[in-house]
């Protein structure tokens, strides 16, 4: 907690350093990562690349699903990448307003591939109160603040995360699947709704899937799932 604190105080006082590769920034280059480090982000640039990708591994490792219709994201992600860094800082390093910056670009994204895609609002993946606790905030809501602003949706925060999980590192799609049923409860009727729910990071889709599952017990009537980054298969 304390390397978080001193983490986010130093980037409140010198901002134009470089989340990944801590260069000095131009006072005229906006955001939390230069240029040069942008441009080697790995970014799904075809049209349906990501969603093909997500897609498929939900068929693969939950045959049959009918909860989750659509999906995007924005990145790949690898360990030890230049984009886990930008996650690592906003999950772990007490700065939720990188996450917000990140959402936007993943906005942008969404308005890019799905132009003429109705929405009623945008879900964020909740958090278990201990975590919220833990961390000072949801890291998924504030990249969903940022993709609602560019989407000019309302935020809807429909769904709670009742029970506490472990860490799902480590586990296999089945595994994952059994850590998180269950433990998400939508809190108010969603008949008909179309909604845009959004995570940080897509690796089987189990977390994603279980809590799309309790949207649709609501009766939401399509959940699209978007994602800032998206792991090695």
């Amino acid at each position: 907690m304390m390397l978080q604190t001193l983490t986010a105080v130093l980037h409140l006082l010198y901002p134009k350093v470089c989340l990944v590769c801590e260069s000095r920034m131009l006072d005229t280059q906006d955001g939390y990562v230069c240029p040069a480090c942008e441009r080697d982000f790995d970014e799904f640039t075809l049209p349906n690349e990501s969603s093909e990708e997500m897609l498929r591994r939900l068929r693969q490792h939950f045959p049959g699903q009918d909860s989750i219709h659509d999906a995007l994201a924005l990145y790949r992600f690898y360990k030890g990448g230049k984009i886990q860094a930008v996650i690592h800082a906003f999950k772990y390093e007490g700065l939720p307003q990188v996450a917000v910056e990140f959402g936007r670009k993943l906005g942008q994204k969404i308005l890019a591939e799905r132009p003429h895609a109705q929405f009623d609002g945008v879900v964020f993946m909740p958090t278990h109160k201990l975590k919220h606790i833990e961390r000072g905030y949801n890291q998924a809501q504030q990249l969903a603040t940022g993709v609602a602003a560019i989407l000019r949706l309302p935020l809807e925060p429909c769904v709670e995360k009742t029970r506490y999980t472990d860490t799902q590192t480590g586990l296999d799609a089945h595994e994952r699947e059994q850590n998180v049923r269950g433990s998400f409860h939508a809190t108010k009727d969603l008949t008909g709704k179309r909604l845009l729910l959004v995570d940080d990071v897509f690796t089987t889709g189990a977390t994603l899937l279980s809590c799309a599952h309790a949207l649709r017990m609501a009766h939401a009537a399509h959940i699209t799932i978007a994602t800032l980054a998206v792991t090695e298969s």
